[in-house]
């Protein structure tokens, strides 16, 4: 999940560049009122008919093969089925993965990880690596803004459009779904007396309103783009004697319940560092939670740069398999050390990237439920 939500970035970007640089964002003067009406009216024309296709398409790709189709492959599913509509304007966007999973295969909470999987993909991981590349740079393109806000705005919606009754069975999507389990987990399977219900998870969503970087994309696509007819644009950060900070919150979605995360992004010189302060919600279980740190720019020389990583968790017992195994519970964390081999004389700018670390049983944002070494490598291209 984490290093496909990586490429897909990767990917992203590249389309967005080549049509910058050769569609442009402005074609004539916009000095006088004429002009401006038309630059807005073809800025506009492009992004309905081009740009946004692209960028939500982006989001409902990273929840169906990378949320929902990562975690049914972390399993062992095979067999798994995607369908994908044209996105807006030319079809509803929609999409699905699907499995066929019989008894004796998967746990009740490997299943609630199967259906919060799509909205830990896009909204989580995807944009969480948005809001670093975003620090580090100090600066904003109005298409990573547009893929960054239809990622947030078809979780929200999808949340807040969710029918309130539990009682329909045919009507259930995968937040339904996700709230019945967590429920049925619990011992709780009368609709009417139920620990969480559909608006108190409603309610608690709304914490995602509490993001600048919401606003800053929003500002991005509107006054950068639409009215400028410019590509990129600085934001503003707190200043704490010559460190620069910004805080935001959001919900996680875990086979435990919902976890309330405050993630702190702070820029020392050439340094990234995200400190992420969560608590899951007590509905459930009582006292859990974690702190995870990333450090982007540890070590950088000319050639050689370091990111490290640390998370610790306080979580109840991870099931795994059916029968059931349990698995971890109490403390418990994950580790790991990205190096960055720049090479020279080559055309573009790019590095050898390669990660290695561990983490323990639990859940981890992007990661494998069970524990597992952490291994990734590829080419970073730097722009």
């Amino acid at each position: 999940m984490r290093s496909g939500s990586e490429n897909l970035l990767t990917i992203h970007g590249g389309l967005s560049r080549v049509e910058d640089r050769y569609l442009k964002t402005r074609w004539f003067s916009e000095k006088k009122l004429l002009g401006k009406t038309g630059g807005i009216l073809c800025r506009l024309a492009k992004y309905y008919l081009m740009d946004m296709p692209v960028d939500w398409f982006t989001a409902v790709f990273a929840h169906e093969y990378l949320g929902h189709g990562a975690r049914y492959r972390e399993f062992g599913i095979g067999n798994i089925d995607y369908g994908f509509e044209w996105p807006p304007p030319y079809g509803s966007g929609g999409g699905e993965a699907s499995a066929s999973v019989g008894p004796g295969v998967i746990s009740m909470q490997e299943l609630t990880a199967i259906l919060s999987g799509g909205i830990e993909a896009h909204s989580t991981v995807m944009n969480q690596l948005w809001s670093l590349r975003w620090t580090a740079k100090r600066e904003i393109t109005y298409r990573e803004a547009s893929a960054y806000f239809w990622s947030w705005q078809i979780m929200f919606e999808y949340v807040q459009d969710t029918e309130d009754s539990l009682a329909a069975v045919e009507d259930k999507n995968d937040i339904s779904h996700y709230v019945s389990l967590l429920n049925e987990h619990a011992g709780y399977t009368n609709t009417d007396s139920l620990l969480m219900d559909i608006k108190y998870l409603k309610r608690r969503t709304l914490i995602s309103y509490a993001n600048p970087y919401l606003y800053y994309s929003l500002y991005a696509m509107l006054k950068t783009y639409l009215w400028d007819g410019s590509i990129s644009t600085g934001f503003p950060m707190l200043n704490i004697g010559g460190i620069e900070y910004l805080p935001s919150f959001r919900i996680g979605w875990t086979p435990f319940g919902l976890e309330y995360h405050m993630e702190n992004f702070i820029k020392v010189r050439s340094r990234v560092v995200l400190l992420d302060l969560r608590i899951g919600d007590q509905t459930f279980y009582q006292s859990w939670g974690g702190v995870g740190l990333l450090v982007k720019n540890l070590y950088e020389s000319n050639r050689l740069s370091f990111d490290v990583r640390l998370d610790v968790w306080k979580q109840p017992e991870i099931e795994l398999g059916d029968p059931r195994i349990y698995k971890g519970g109490g403390l418990g964390g994950g580790f790991s050390l990205r190096s960055h081999y720049h090479l020279e004389g080559s055309l573009i700018p790019i590095a050898v990237v390669l990660e290695l670390g561990y983490k323990s049983p639990g859940f981890l944002e992007g990661y494998v439920l069970d524990s597992s070494p952490i291994i990734m490598f590829g080419i970073a291209v730097r722009h």
